[in-house]
Parts: C-alpha cells; structure tokens; sequence
C-alpha cells in the first residue's frame, strides 16, 4: 500500500495562497512533480494546463508550488 504524507504544500495560483497537506490531495511520498501539478487542479477544479508555468520547490519543510519567477 501506498503511503500518505502530510506534507504541507503551499501553492500559489492567481492572487490565491492556500495550505493543503499532500495527503489531503492523496499523495504517496514519492509523488512526482506531474502528480502533485494534477492533484492540485483536481483539487480547485482547474484546467489541466493550468498550473504548466508554475515551479515545485521541495524543502524539508514543505513543498512549494508558484510561478515561475522572472528578473529583469
């Protein structure tokens, strides 16, 4: 059986910040930056697409979903 983590992940889509824990997405410890991309749209009910720009930053506290930044 695949383990669940409660892993905090931050995201960050469209004006929004929101605090989800992994395994409220039902996420397994090894999840895959697709996987977790494809349970956070399930989640809100997003496009499929619409979290393509965004980055997966894993920490030991915490994995953290944004867009991509830009410096100029």
């Amino acid at each position: 059986m695949t383990q669940l983590i409660n892993q905090t992940i931050h995201v960050r889509f469209d004006g929004r910040s929101e605090e989800l824990t992994a395994a409220m997405l039902h996420l397994a410890t090894q999840a895959t930056d697709s996987q977790i991309r494809q349970a956070i749209v399930s989640h809100f009910d997003l496009p499929a697409s619409h979290l393509d720009d965004h980055v997966i930053i894993r920490t030991s506290n915490a994995i953290i979903v944004r867009p991509e930044a830009i410096y100029g």
